[in-house]
């Protein structure tokens, strides 16, 4: 389905599950359409409702003129929410859709019952935004195949590489979904690199827990321990040997985290 922002801007969203359950909203991060969600959506989708946007920028949402913001970005998913009729959620975001689920939470609180933030960050650390920068320009001239294969090699960790079934899968997901437009990266980057609650998080008050692989060389595991301790009461997840991609290496310890807090938050 699709829905329009208040800009007129349209948003693509995947939904799945029984309308009558509780709730969650799946954020995606930079460059990343809602189907790299579809492990989690496969694993929750009977029990959950489960509704999975594609950012502004990216997958089949509109690509307005940036720059965006993440309090843009949460003003986006809360329109989503409004649009389906869902007073709050469950909230998971990942990288960027973490710092996206920060700003929903700090800008509309009461529509979320609990937040899960995954490879996330409060600001971007010195050389994660360095990187950023970089492919901010590097991307317009990129070889499709060429960019992807980099960016699976800051996403995944030698493990992942080893399995060249592993990397045929990655590619082949990434080959069925239509390519960001160059206005849609960096409008998203800029969204990444201006993020900043660092300021304002020890005001949340949600059930709030950090998920992160020690092996992030994209978002650096001292952001997630710095997001646990600004949010109070949050509980720090640490996955070993696990990359960027946490939701699809350590993904049997993302579930398991995730039907914790979801219970915890109900308490």
């Amino acid at each position: 389905m699709m829905v329009t922002t208040s800009d007129g801007t349209r948003l693509h969203v995947m939904e799945q599950g029984p309308r009558d359950a509780e709730p969650v909203l799946w954020l995606q991060g930079l460059n990343a359409p809602a189907a790299a969600w579809a492990v989690q959506l496969a694993h929750f989708g009977q029990t959950r409702r489960s509704v999975a946007p594609d950012a502004r920028g990216v997958g089949k949402s509109d690509a307005p003129p940036g720059p965006y913001t993440t309090a843009l970005l949460a003003d986006d998913a809360a329109a989503v929410l409004d649009a389906l009729q869902i007073e709050s959620a469950h909230v998971v975001g990942t990288s960027l859709g973490g710092a996206t689920a920060q700003e929903l939470a700090l800008r509309h609180p009461r529509r979320v019952r609990s937040l899960a933030l995954l490879a996330s960050f409060a600001a971007q650390a010195p050389r994660s935004a360095a990187l950023l920068s970089a492919w901010r320009t590097l991307y317009e001239g990129a070889d499709r195949e060429a960019w992807e294969l980099q960016a699976y090699a800051w996403l995944f960790t030698d493990n992942f590489w080893r399995s060249e079934a592993n990397v045929r899968a990655a590619l082949r997901f990434a080959a069925t979904q239509p390519r960001q437009s160059v206005q849609g990266f960096q409008g998203q980057v800029d969204a990444a690199l201006s993020h900043d609650t660092r300021a304002r998080l020890p005001g949340l008050a949600v059930p709030t827990a950090v998920i992160h692989g020690r092996e992030d060389q994209l978002a650096p595991f001292a952001g997630g321990e710095e997001l646990a301790r600004l949010i109070p009461g949050a509980e720090l997840i640490a996955l070993p040997d696990v990359g960027h991609a946490v939701n699809l290496e350590g993904q049997r310890a993302v579930h398991a985290a995730l039907r914790s807090l979801w219970k915890r938050s109900l308490l």
